[in-house]
């Protein structure tokens, strides 16, 4: 990774030149280095009587987390939840269009009624059951849907959505039915309880915030925990002879944490038998031409953006934050990250819908394109000044200069914050790019909010506004009085955004949430919050033996069915 002196180098050096997107897909470069076309789901499906029993399969995975319980406010980590879906319980799973279903493992029906208020009655598959030997039952539910609520602040959880909509959880006609009653509607009822933690973890704060602390003590799934290995930074799993369902194939699975650099190495070694390739053009380089592999790819809900931090003292005020949205080329940024792959993705308008989504609008309006005229503009106005173009600009003295962090050891993101930096440079912006280490990122400068700028991923799923409610909801009085931001770490909100979140919520329209949905975003481009850049691909590099695992876009991987194809 290159960390040293900021180069002055005009954007206009950058530019590359660039094929027309095609709208709401991605077109392919043809060649020998082209990466394939990402399509809906691509994880080498086969039917289980394919797959051979037994077997280990070691996961790449980026970071190594020691808090374990996913609803923590420290426990929303991309490695967290690869691990625990093979582990907990979730009511419903999506398929590739991203619809959920109800996990006939866990649940066998679901009924909902809307008047005269919305119940949702969820009957249990009576086979399930913890790997304490108790039964899942509507005491965990109960417990659960109390501990999110966000009742008692001593539980430190990542976010009340949906669960502060609940007014009672009850038994139906036996301890295997769930009766759940919503004193407001909530459209997005499948995306609660997932996954589901046992009342004995979530019946108190203590158990809550600490229990799935370093350890994963109880699961219900096809596979259990054999160890956790702090000093390996691996996670093993193996197969749970009192699964009830189907039985997983694999022995094994071990969840390997290294730097996105090494992941590389792992993989060419034989170290690594799967992983979310980086979108570094080395990194794909490197690991295409693998022998006995295979590069799998799929859209997916996620994307890329540029977070500004509205509460630090120059980006408070939304003129000049408008003014850093039209100083960037999104199109340059967007190109530069794919340029290797031999893709041309469409540039974001929208921070809930992907364009392969039902409802996706493009609603950046004035605020979305390039236009570094208008944004010195822009500056000038809110008193930014400077005596010759390209010159640091000052108001009362002081520089307008931002701190851009990155996570250290990941060069692509050192490259598109040297892009940014050159862009706004030529509007008088001065960007000092500060290298952080990777697992200090978010707990030590994005969410005390550390920073000024920062670009990382949005993970989205089939729940786009439920997923992210609290990302863009405006900040609570705390207890102490001061504003608390919860999961908003741009720090910008506004009451009229908020309604139009939650009316999206309360709807069980579909087309009526889609309008609500745009209006939100459409008020979020008008209050500068968030720049999207470009829906971010899932890009696996997979053992070409494997079946049932890599890219899976919006579905759901069904774990128990991951394996090795039997030999002919």
């Amino acid at each position: 990774m290159r960390i040293g002196k900021r180069r002055a180098i005009p954007a206009g050096a950058f530019l590359l030149a660039l094929v027309t997107a095609l709208a709401g897909c991605q077109t392919t470069v043809s060649g020998p280095s082209a990466a394939p076309e990402p399509a809906t789901a691509s994880i080498n499906a086969a039917d289980r009587a394919r797959i051979a029993d037994g077997g280990t399969v070691t996961w790449g995975v980026n970071d190594f987390p020691t808090q374990w319980n996913p609803h923590h406010q420290a426990g929303n980590l991309t490695t967290a939840h690869t691990v625990l879906k093979a582990l907990l319980p979730a009511p419903f799973r999506t398929d590739e269009q991203g619809r959920a279903h109800p996990d006939p493992d866990y649940v066998t029906d679901v009924s909902v009624t809307t008047e005269p208020e919305q119940v949702v009655t969820l009957t249990l598959n009576p086979e399930a059951r913890w790997s304490t030997g108790k039964p899942i039952t509507w005491r965990d539910y109960a417990a659960m849907a109390e501990a999110l609520s966000g009742a008692d602040p001593d539980y430190q959880v990542l976010g009340a959505v949906g669960y502060d909509r609940i007014s009672e959880v009850s038994a139906g006609e036996d301890r295997y039915q769930v009766v759940i009653t919503f004193d407001r509607p909530f459209a997005d009822y499948r995306a609660l309880f997932s996954p589901l933690l046992p009342a004995e973890y979530t019946g108190t704060a203590e158990a809550f915030n600490a229990g799935y602390l370093e350890q994963i003590p109880v699961t219900a799934g096809p596979f259990e925990v054999e160890e956790i290995d702090p000093t390996a930074q691996t996670v093993t799993l193996r197969r749970d002879g009192d699964w009830w369902g189907q039985p997983a194939k694999l022995d094994r699975i071990v969840f390997r944490a290294l730097a996105p650099e090494a992941l590389d190495a792992a993989f060419l070694d034989g170290g690594v038998d799967l992983y979310a390739l980086s979108l570094d053009s080395g990194s794909y380089e490197r690991v295409r031409s693998a022998p006995d592999s295979e590069i799998r790819t799929a859209l997916a809900p996620d994307y890329r953006h540029i977070t500004l931090n509205g509460q630090s003292p120059i980006l408070r005020d939304v003129d000049v934050r408008h003014a850093i949205f039209l100083g960037i080329d999104r199109e340059v940024v967007t190109d530069a990250a794919f340029r290797a792959l031999g893709w041309r993705p469409e540039v974001l308008g929208n921070r809930f819908l992907m364009p392969d989504q039902p409802g996706y609008t493009d609603n950046s309006g004035e605020w979305g394109g390039y236009d570094p005229e208008r944004a010195a503009r822009l500056l000038e106005e809110a008193g930014w000044t400077a005596e010759e173009p390209g010159e640091v600009r000052t108001r009362d003295g002081e520089p307008l200069t931002l701190r851009f962090v990155v996570p250290q050891g990941y060069a692509p993101a050192h490259d598109e914050a040297e892009l940014v930096q050159a862009m706004l440079a030529e509007i008088g912006v001065e960007i000092e790019i500060k290298s952080v280490p990777g697992n200090q990122l978010f707990g030590g400068y994005v969410q005390p909010g550390n920073y000024d700028l920062v670009a990382f991923v949005n993970s989205g799923g089939g729940f786009p506004v439920s997923e992210s409610l609290y990302q863009w909801a405006d900040a609570v009085d705390g207890p102490d009085g001061e504003p608390q931001w919860r999961a908003n770490v741009g720090r910008i909100g506004a009451k009229e955004i908020d309604e139009a979140l939650f009316g999206a919520l309360e709807t069980l329209d579909a087309d009526t949430a889609v309008e609500r949905i745009n209006e939100a975003d459409r008020l979020l481009w008008e209050a500068g919050h968030t720049l999207p850049l470009y829906q971010r691909p899932q890009v696996y590099a997979v053992r070409d033996a494997l079946a049932n695992v890599g890219a899976y876009g919006l579905g759901t991987l069904d774990y128990a069915d991951i394996g090795y194809l039997a030999e002919d």
